[in-house]
């Protein structure tokens, strides 16, 4: 084994140093650009570096690449290095002090041209606050406001505040504060820990940069790189006169590096490229089980120097030879081939746990959570999550292995298991098996679509003019969205696009410009919609933004007269219609299309499965983007398994206020005192009931109200005709109050009407609900929605209005999904054949299930169980109250911990959670021991192993290991080179190994990572 200084190339500086850039080529492979940008000397450090990289998917490998580059030379580089991500980190990019460190940029080409906000609204919109400083509350409040920061707290995602009395807690992407006032004064600023409550420290002044402003300029990250910045990858037509700039020149034949061979385990050609390397080279192996080559090569053949390292760096890194030192760095990926790992990507955070919720153990099945609890083991006091079984089992499930538990989310009430019963067995056996069956459909099915080749599309002038007609201008989330699109259009692969974004938060103008991209192009466009009054209004809003421009559209809808459609169909078939806006009238076997090139489905969630995909499979080279506030699971999990891009819109538009919901027993008081608001101030109602037959009734009680008063009626019932000339007469102001079922949830946009009333709110559903508060506040003013109940709710309707009200602040539609979820069951959204298999084994748990099926279809190899370490140890590991005071964090805590895979993160992660570095008292020292724990656990189950055990008398320890399966010989042979005490007894292998001081922690750690194989 070599030291990580042995990794430095002392040549590449000085070559980087005395040449000039635009001699060199850039390669493409991302681990030696990282290793490049580690190398940059001082003297190009004075701006920062910016590296471009080719799509914004390639981001958080590119982050990964460059934190192990960092790390390795930590001891080499001046001052620990900062890297920033494009968009989201730009503000602390731009305000940062960049001398004598290396401060990198992380950009995606297709987010090159985002519009941004000045250096001058960013300056005016900071906020800088002092201890001591005289300024009301009320007054920062306002600048937050200003700054793009939302009341909260919000789940999800940063940028918002939230007051009680005179402390005001303030998050951002990176950091929290606490600030506490004492009248009109500022006496203290806390920089806090979100996830555990604590402080970090106490700061004098503080410096807030503005969150979430619209961009008011045409200014591009083009106007912000000074000629000081070294830019890494950027096309050479973006900045062609900039100096320090390495692109990526293929014919350019002075080239930094070239690649490295891929052996793929052909161990007798890797034996012999090892013999034709001269005295001058050097090969160097980057290896989370360096050991495993020992195996494969003749005794005869010299090693190459080896570095191990973690399991997550060996998963992002590729081999390059770097020609000024000549030397070959190798990884895993060349010696074993591509075996990487296919991760899940988590959408929401990890619900927070609550006794009495349901969970689900990956080995025991669905329980009921009884909390944290203690019990004494070894004389040591130890901390347990209690879960409940049927028959009153219980099951104390030790703290270092909470991430074998989950969140159950399925049924509203599912049975409990045994915990005697082989049932669950037979559970898990039976879902994996539906499971592989469905991976393989979806991965044929979107195999399709990943194999095509189509032509790259290209912009217009006329795209800008169609934009420059939006009245309001992108968010940056919209306008983040807008370019990933964009790329995904101008690729050689169709676009399969879902973007998840609350009502009212733009989707639908990203629609437009797609379409009008498709049509400027040559092809047709496709709009689905769910009901028949959004895709009239969808026709309007087309028509009027598009139809100037010389695009044809046509509708499709039970509102048109049979003629009228096959007049549409007859164009559309011909081309002489370029873009077709329908419901489920679409999917009719009538429908064809001339040259279809973009499929858009808006709010996905209404639609079933057989439905997409039959307009999916017309052809595999369409294009498709998918509109939803509330997804469906079904999406999620697509969303998940990496078939789908996503994107998501959390942004509001600029001044939108979230709904105010009011929760009420039905009294006619309060309808009498909502209707005479939103009259008063010249607005229009939507009065809603659940069926048909609640319409006159409801109609009675409002004209005995207002006799006055202009009511519309609309319901499903009635014919499309007299349902669109009845919305026509709302929109143009004829009418005051609509009166409606719930044909009116989805997609209306009626900026004048911001107070919604809901009668016997209990009978719909929570995706329903909030896709009805959508219906208001589209616009400036101030809105509410009144959720009436006629009758005491049932345990499930008011968990569901309870999830509502969590729901008040703008963007929670995508967690929504999920909570609704769990309320419901999921036979309504997921179909009942996936329906059966989530109630089974709970929504999470399919979810990785389906996962790792997916995995296991595409590398033709099956996936190893994580087995369950049982943990015996002279080792007391906890946090404690003193530590943590609210149990609910210390639950998360435990989960978030539990839940690392890496060891290497495990003491980083920790102190980023409490906030502070960790000492030697009490407190410290048993949190400590639960890293440690972790740790070993970690390292058992890589080496397959079931439990790792120690009996002790006095300072002395006898230690026991257990395998899962029989090793294999070279890995004892390690073991007892390290120690002979090792030896076999029974089916276990035991060691004696002294305690004192903590000696055997780091003795049992390498002897369980000489078993990694």
């Amino acid at each position: 084994m070599i030291g990580h200084k042995e990794l430095w190339s002392a040549k590449l500086p000085d070559k980087l140093k005395n040449s000039l850039f635009s001699q060199l080529s850039l390669p493409t492979n991302l681990t030696a650009q990282a290793f490049l940008i580690a190398h940059l000397p001082p003297s190009n450090l004075a701006g920062g570096v910016v590296w471009c990289l080719p799509s914004h998917r390639d981001l958080s490998q590119a982050k990964k690449l460059a934190d192990f580059w960092f790390s390795v030379f930590a001891d080499i580089l001046p001052n620990k290095p900062l890297i920033y991500t494009f968009p989201q980190d730009f503000t602390a990019w731009l305000t940062l002090d960049k001398k004598e460190r290396l401060i990198l940029l992380l950009v995606a080409q297709e987010h090159l041209n985002l519009a941004l906000s000045s250096a001058d609204e960013i300056k005016q919109n900071t906020i800088e606050l002092k201890v001591n400083e005289v300024i009301k509350p009320s007054q920062v409040l306002n600048k937050l406001l200003a700054a793009g920061f939302e009341p909260g707290p919000l789940p999800d995602r940063p940028g918002w505040y939230q007051k009680h009395g005179g402390t005001l807690i303030i998050s951002t992407a990176d950091d929290s504060w606490r600030l506490i006032w004492n009248g009109d004064t500022l006496e203290k600023i806390e920089e806090l820990v979100l996830e555990s409550g604590l402080a970090k420290q106490v700061l004098s002044v503080v410096k807030i940069l503005p969150h979430n402003l619209a961009p008011k300029s045409t200014s591009s990250l083009a106007n912000f790189i000074s000629p000081d910045h070294t830019l890494i990858g950027l096309p050479e037509n973006f900045l062609p006169g900039h100096q320090r700039q390495l692109t990526i020149r293929p014919t350019a034949t002075n080239k930094l590096f070239n690649p490295v061979p891929l052996f793929a385990k052909q161990w007798l050609e890797f034996s012999r490229w090892l013999q034709t390397k001269n005295t001058e080279e050097k090969v160097i192996l980057l290896s989370a089980a360096p050991y495993r080559l020992l195996k494969n090569l003749p005794a005869d053949i010299p090693l190459p120097a080896m570095v191990e390292i973690t399991a997550g760096a060996a998963e992002c890194l590729t081999g390059f030879t770097d020609k000024a030192s000549q030397t070959h760095y190798l990884t895993d990926h060349e010696l074993y081939g591509s075996s990487r790992k296919f991760y899940r990507r988590s959408l929401a955070s990890y619900a927070k746990l609550r006794t009495g919720d349901y969970l689900v153990h990956i080995d025991h099945g669905i329980g009921r959570f009884g909390g944290l609890t203690e019990k004494i083991q070894d004389g040591n006091p130890r901390e347990y999550f209690l879960i409940e079984y049927a028959a009153s089992d219980k099951l104390f499930v030790p703290i270092e292995h909470t991430d074998r538990l989950s969140h159950y989310l399925g049924s509203p009430h599912p049975p409990l298991e045994r915990l005697s019963s082989a049932h669950w067995f037979g559970v898990q056996k039976k879902v994996k098996a539906e499971t592989a069956i469905l991976a393989r459909e979806l991965l044929n099915l979107y195999a399709k679509r990943h194999v095509a080749q189509i032509k790259p599309w290209q912009s217009f002038p006329e795209e800008e003019l169609i934009a420059s007609t939006f009245a309001y201008p992108l968010t940056p989330d919209q306008l983040k969205t807008w370019a990933e699109i964009g790329a995904d259009l101008s690729g050689h692969q169709p676009m399969d696009r879902l973007i998840c974004g609350d009502v009212g938060f733009g989707k639908t103008e990203l629609a437009i410009r797609a379409s009008a991209r498709a049509v400027f192009n040559g092809c047709q466009v496709a709009v689905l919609a769910p009901t028949t009054i959004l895709a009239q209004q969808h026709f309007d809003t087309f028509s009027a933004r598009l139809s100037s421009y010389g695009i044809k559209i046509g509708l499709v809808s039970r509102a048109q007269t049979t003629s009228s459609i096959k007049q549409t169909l007859a164009a559309l078939t011909s081309g002489k219609i370029d873009l077709i806006i329908g419901t489920h009238r679409l999917l009719t076997d009538d429908v064809k299309f001339n040259h279809l090139g973009l499929l858009i489905i808006d709010e996905e969630q209404r639609f079933g499965v057989k439905q997409k995909e039959k307009l999916r499979a017309l052809k595999p080279s369409v294009h498709v983007l998918a509109l939803s506030a509330t997804p469906i699971p079904r999406t999620l999990n697509l969303a998940v398994s990496s078939l789908r891009d996503l994107s998501i819109i959390l942004s509001p538009p600029v001044g939108r206020q979230a709904v105010k919901m009011i929760f009420s027993s039905r009294h006619e008081d309060i309808i009498k005192q909502a209707i005479s608001h939103e009259l008063d101030r010249y607005g229009q109602i939507f009065y809603l009931v659940p069926r048909v037959k609640d319409l006159p009734a409801a109609a009675s009680v409002l004209k005995n109200i207002f006799p006055k008063l202009k009511i519309g009626i609309v319901h499903g019932q009635k014919s499309p005709q007299q349902v669109a000339a009845t919305m026509r007469a709302f929109d143009n102001g004829e009418l005051e109050l609509l009166l409606a079922t719930s044909i009116i949830e989805n997609g209306l946009d009626l900026p004048n009407v911001n107070t919604l009333i809901v009668e016997n709110t209990q009978k719909f559903g929570l995706a329903d609900l909030y896709q009805l508060k959508g219906r208001v506040g589209r616009g400036l003013v101030q809105a509410y929605a009144y959720f009436l109940t006629t009758s005491k709710p049932t345990a499930v309707s008011e968990k569901r209005l309870e999830a509502l009200a969590q729901t008040e602040e703008l963007g929670g539609g995508l967690s929504l999904a999920l909570r609704d979820l769990e309320l419901r069951g999921a036979g309504a959204i997921l179909g009942y054949q996936q329906h059966g298999q989530v109630s089974a084994v709970g929504l999470h748990l399919y979810g990785q299930m389906l996962a790792d099926a997916i995995a296991e279809q595409r590398s033709g190899q099956q996936l190893p169980n994580i087995p369950e370490v049982r943990l015996t140890l002279p080792l007391e590991g906890r946090i404690l109250p003193e530590l943590v005071p609210a149990e609910e964090a210390r639950i998360n805590l435990y989960q978030r911990l539990a839940s690392i895979r890496e060891p290497s993160e495990l003491l980083s992660t920790a102190q980023e959670l409490i906030g502070r570095p960790l000492n030697e008292d009490k407190t410290d020292r048993l949190f400590k021991n639960l890293l440690t724990l972790l740790e070993i656990k970690l390292l058992a189950e890589v080496a397959r192993l079931q439990e790792v055990t120690c009996w002790h008398q006095e300072q002395q320890g006898k230690f026991s290991i257990r395998f899962l399966e029989t090793p294999a010989p070279e890995l004892i042979e390690r073991l007892t080179e390290f120690d002979d005490n090792w030896h076999k007894v029974e089916s276990t292998w035991q060691a004696e190994h002294p305690l004192a001081a903590g000696a055997w922690i780091p003795w049992l750690k390498q002897s369980l990572k000489l078993l990694q194989n």
